[in-house]
């Protein structure tokens, strides 16, 4: 096993970003496709139901997620040690997974509109199973990202190839649904014999399950109080106006929360080592570390944020269809969530797990899940996705409030500002070139290309000039590797 010492944080990064980048890249191919075949009524009814899942989904994984990332970082290079912290955590999941499928059992025979959505919600749940089996919470502690960002990769391809072969018309949302399983969950199946590599479930050692009860329960109840917020808009949207609401509030969120799934992925592989330092009280590297993610964060979740408010329309239509122009106000309110989410995100798993300060990531998300509940009641019935849209917003943001109020015993909050004006204002200089792309280019999908193009370049240039770190690492790297494609070509 190898030494933490010995992993690359920079290359773990690039590497998660990588497989993050091409979980984007596959529903920008197949999410346009997709919404055109199905049309809103049959990506809502989809969407509808991998909303109803995530919530057995959160009984079934119960905190083990980001518990297992953290205790298992912390003894990763004893392998007996790890073996039996393994052990227990996956016969506490079997139990909550079994547990989570009868309670999806009884709510299908009992709510009626369940038994109108059985077939695909069975088929949705899925997810669920291979979730537990793929055990990827170790993985992540041991920092094995070639191996999931390979294995990811594969199955994205498959799955594209699958779509294009079997849906073809409205009413192959379930085949649609199928696939989308298949692409998130699939690989999970390898995982469980790829793991006999780090580990071994012949320990030899009585099972202690009791010791991790109360810590996963507290990370359970954080979880579940976060799924609230995150997909009771679309729950209750399913509820109160229909599957053409739930999928014009999908194509309103779909860029977003792929685009929040980029920016996260560069601070998700820090966990380990935050949990690490903390364990070492090494508090100098646990701040400094911090403090960089929080960087990274804003550098790429503020013009990210900006772009995207600018080119909703063309997104909308180019993505979509003009089908689904009831998407872009609901799209334009949400894009704020990249910033918002990105920071406590950041926040309540990157630094509060390590500091064992769940309890406040509960606090906020406690506050959240409440003012979410009680927006989407009043607005949702009167404006249907624009009002699901309001209350998400102002429910994200209320949980960024409380973990900055938390966490400035540990950080200073005036330094993370500095760090976020710094880009927002290179992001309002990078808005000029894309506005007159929006102005001068009349055809959306040339516009869409030219304008990101044309963002990514001047915005890059800004950082430059400032001899920003990242920057000039890439640009760095560029000239490597022009210098040894020019030497192998002489």
């Amino acid at each position: 096993m190898e030494k933490i010492g010995q992993k690359n944080l920079k290359i773990n990064a690039i590497l998660n970003v990588i497989k993050t980048f091409m979980s984007l890249v596959f529903p920008l191919v197949t999410f346009p496709y997709a919404s055109r075949i199905l049309l809103p009524q049959g990506l809502g009814k989809v969407n509808f139901a991998a909303a109803i899942i995530s919530y057995f989904a959160i009984i079934s994984s119960l905190g083990i997620e980001n518990y297992g990332i953290r205790e298992a970082a912390k003894i990763r290079d004893d392998k007996k040690e790890l073996s039996q912290f393994s052990k227990e955590i996956f016969i506490i999941n079997v139990f909550s997974t079994f547990i989570a499928y009868i309670l999806l059992i009884v709510a299908i025979l009992c709510i009626p509109k369940f038994s109108e959505y059985k077939v695909i919600l069975f088929v949705t749940s899925i997810t669920i199973l291979f979730n537990t089996i793929g055990m990827n919470w170790l993985y992540s502690a041991l920092e094995d990202y070639l191996y999931i960002t390979i294995r990811s990769i594969l199955f994205q391809i498959i799955s594209l190839v699958l779509l294009f072969v079997f849906v073809h018309k409205e009413t192959d949302y379930i085949k649609y649904a199928e696939i989308s399983v298949f692409s998130n969950v699939g690989s999970n199946l390898f995982n469980f014999i790829h793991i006999r590599k780090f580990i071994s479930f012949k320990t030899g050692l009585k099972l202690d399950l009791k010791k991790h009860i109360k810590p996963v329960l507290v990370l359970f109840i954080m979880a579940i109080t976060v799924k609230i917020y995150t997909v009771l808009d679309t729950t209750m949207l399913g509820f109160m106006k229909g599957d053409w609401e739930v999928g014009i509030y999908t194509a309103a969120t779909k860029i977003n929360k792929m685009v929040l799934l980029l920016v996260v992925s560069c601070g998700t592989v820090l966990l380990p080592r935050l949990s690490y330092y903390s364990k070492l009280h090494d508090k100098t590297k646990f701040l400094s570390l911090s403090y960089k993610g929080f960087d990274i964060l804003f550098l790429m979740a503020v013009p990210c944020t900006v772009g995207l408010n600018l080119l909703s329309d063309s997104i909308i239509h180019v993505l979509s269809g003009t089908n689904y122009n009831a998407a872009i106000v609901p799209m334009r309110i949400m894009n704020p969530i990249i910033i918002i989410i990105g920071i406590s995100n950041y926040i309540g798993i990157q630094m509060f797990m390590p500091l064992n300060k769940e309890k406040w990531t509960l606090y906020s998300v406690a506050v959240g899940a409440l003012v979410n509940v009680l927006l989407n009641t009043v607005l949702i019935p009167r404006y249907g996705s624009i009002g699901a849209s309001v209350a998400t917003l102002i429910a994200e943001s209320s949980v960024s409030v409380v973990q900055l109020i938390l966490v400035r015993k540990y950080i200073n909050i005036k330094k993370i500002f500095f760090s976020f004006l710094k880009y927002f204002l290179n992001s309002l200089i990078m808005a000029i070139p894309i506005f007159l792309c929006k102005i001068i280019i009349k055809i959306e999908w040339v516009e869409l290309i030219f304008g990101f193009i044309s963002g990514i370049c001047t915005y890059f240039l800004l950082l430059l000039l400032e001899k920003n770190t990242f920057a000039m690492e890439v640009l760095h790297t560029i000239k490597n590797r022009c210098r040894i494609i020019s030497i192998i070509k002489k």
